[in-house]
């Protein structure tokens, strides 16, 4: 599944803008990067490889927790490869490159022991053969662990939107890979592997707040078919207070497992 415009290079440079306010605002990633860890071997025979780094958050934690391992941790990203160099500037064994995740897979030719994605895999152009590319770098009794965010995610805004522009509006979310289709991407790759969905929902305290949240995350975005004038942001402030009296923003997330 091809992920619609904004595309790639839109994509890098929004979360390259947000590097520096991505921690204090990307709550539900540290939740998902929580669920990773704890579902993780307690000891390793080889070293790590993390697609799409981000900040760095989860490469700090893999590195206190495998100590001997050798981590790869790639971002396409420029500003939050930065942000994770001034993290990880006193862990010697991790190797940080600003690089697209589907094109290293697809040229590496190392194995590792582990490869984790938080959060990162719904962005790829096609997921199933990126998938299908780490079951290859994947070593004998390796572990594969990931979470990915759902075409639920962020459902309230898609729907409000549209019926402020008076016709369909298409968030990226909305074309993330579903349970069974990412199941079916798994079968292909994995031998053995799981499927599990989380559903959670964030109450925000006034639409500027949810909004800001998107920006200062670069997760949201998309091409409107308008501009969101001061006229529209007050019907979608009264639509999400007549339907939902709040604002809430719902995430589906897939944990996912693979192993050889």
């Amino acid at each position: 599944m091809a992920i619609p415009e904004p595309g790639k290079e839109e994509i890098r440079r929004r979360f390259s803008r947000a590097a520096a306010s991505y921690d204090a605002h990307a709550v539900i990633q540290k939740e998902l990067a929580g669920r990773l860890l704890a579902g993780l071997p307690g000891s390793l025979a080889g070293d790590i490889l993390e697609i799409g780094c981000g900040t760095g958050r989860l490469t700090a934690c893999l590195a206190a927790r495998y100590p001997e391992a050798g981590i790869t941790a790639l971002d396409f990203a420029e500003g939050m490869i930065r942000q994770a160099r001034a993290r990880l500037a006193g862990h010697p064994r991790v190797k940080l490159l600003c690089a697209d995740g589907e094109s290293f897979l697809a040229a590496s030719r190392e194995s590792f022991a582990l490869i984790c994605a938080n959060a990162t895999l719904q962005w790829f152009s096609d997921p199933g053969a990126a998938l299908r590319e780490i079951s290859r770098l994947l070593a004998e009794g390796g572990c594969f662990a990931a979470s990915l965010f759902g075409p639920a995610s962020f459902c309230e805004l898609a729907h409000g939107l549209s019926l402020v522009f008076g016709r369909e509006v298409s968030l990226p979310a909305q074309a993330f890979p579903g349970q069974e289709e990412l199941a079916g991407m798994m079968a292909a790759a994995f031998p053995r592997f799981s499927v599990g969905e989380e559903v959670m929902t964030r109450d925000y305290p006034s639409l500027a707040g949810f909004l800001e949240h998107i920006r200062k995350t670069g997760t949201g975005g998309g091409r409107l078919p308008g501009l969101l004038t001061r006229e529209r942001l007050k019907r979608l402030d009264a639509w999400f207070l007549a339907e939902h009296g709040g604002y809430p923003a719902t995430c589906q997330a897939f944990i996912v497992r693979g192993e050889k």
